[in-house]
């Protein structure tokens, strides 16, 4: 379950890509456990109720047994991700939000994404870096955006002691309009914005703000990974300067040697040089699961999760271990300034970091 059509759709669809390729290498090799995957797809719309629904409907096809086998894959913003949590059945998430593998911890779920806790403790990293002093916080109201500000206020006095937030602004989740909100910001006299304003809302910000000199003296630093090539493809030359972001996956950047090809196995299946991030985590996902199910010598939930927990794994930014305690991955992401290329149409990460927890 994936979000298909909507705002999330440009991080969702190639999330679905990449787990159709991870599905089609594995079938190639004769699936697992010796057995043909069978993927079974849906639009989960980024809504609590549309992705309720859905669960409902694929728990109900086919028989008892095999439903109860049948592992999720996806969940995205964290109102979304947890709706599986109860039905006892394996759910490898996306949502970021550091509740799902603390306060809200199940034995079925697992993260292969970053959570708000890291990409929180980097971002404060970044505040210290470039000795910024006039914060302003500018988050989406929902877990994502709230977590991610707390993560963000824990890591400050490490990294960046002196600096202070001096305004801190909430949209809504799918949020168009910000011209309420942009003067207040640019009034506030920051010299840098923490915020994680992702996919189509960074983009809606950057089109109104921009064209009053927003991003001329004020710094952006972002969560969100605003700096894939689905969001820069997108603006092309009305990205803005002063933008420094992340990313899971750079199609022009390898972390691993087996990147290049994951890369050229995507570009080709895109029919594009230029491939999405997102696709990473959908084909980790699948890759995950696969290796569980062989060790585990079973598709049931209890002895897939067992074999999750200290699971390592090959993938194409290096090896990936899932924590025995938390279900979290050690995923990294990769940060750095958005720059001009004078070859490109679009900005391109320059120079790139990739930070990984330890």
């Amino acid at each position: 379950m994936y979000p298909l059509t909507g705002g999330g759709a440009v991080y969702g669809v190639p999330a679905m890509v990449g787990h159709q390729l991870a599905v089609e290498e594995l079938n190639a090799k004769g699936g697992i456990m010796g057995r043909k995957i069978e993927s079974i797809e849906r639009d989960d719309k980024m809504n609590p109720a549309a992705a309720s629904s859905t669960m409902k409907e694929l728990i109900t096809q086919g028989q008892g047994g095999h439903r109860r086998r049948r592992p999720l894959l996806g969940g995205w913003a964290g109102h979304v991700g947890s709706v599986e949590a109860g039905e006892g059945r394996l759910h490898l998430d996306h949502p970021k939000t550091i509740q799902m593998t603390t306060d809200k911890l199940h034995k079925y779920v697992f993260r292969t994404a970053s959570n708000t806790d890291l990409e929180g403790d980097t971002m404060a990293l970044l505040v210290g870096k470039y000795k910024l002093a006039k914060l302003c916080h500018l988050e989406l109201d929902y877990a994502y955006g709230n977590d991610l500000e707390a993560g963000i206020l824990k890591a400050m006095p490490k990294y960046a002691p002196d600096a202070k937030v001096v305004l801190t602004l909430k949209p809504k989740l799918g949020a168009t309009d910000f011209n309420p909100f942009i003067p207040h910001v640019m009034a506030a006299g920051c010299d840098g914005v923490i915020s994680g304003l992702w996919g189509p809302h960074f983009v809606s910000w950057v089109k109104q703000a921009a064209p009053l000199g927003f991003f001329d003296k004020i710094k952006w630093i972002s969560g969100g990974e605003i700096a894939s090539h689905e969001i820069a493809g997108e603006l092309k030359g009305e990205y803005p300067d002063n933008v420094i972001a992340n990313t899971y996956e750079l199609w022009y950047h390898a972390q691993d040697p087996s990147h290049k090809e994951f890369q050229a196995k995507l570009a080709k299946k895109l029919n594009t040089q230029e491939t999405p991030q997102w696709a990473l985590l959908g084909y980790i996902g699948v890759h995950y699961v696969a290796a569980a199910m062989e060790k585990a010598k079973s598709t049931e939930s209890d002895k897939v999760a067992a074999a999750l927990e200290g699971m390592t794994i090959k993938t194409p930014v290096g090896a990936l271990t899932i924590d025995p305690k938390t279900h979290q991955a050690n995923i990294g992401q990769f940060w750095g300034p958005m720059v001009k290329k004078p070859d490109r149409a679009y900005r391109m990460m320059d120079p790139v970091e990739y930070i990984q927890p330890k």
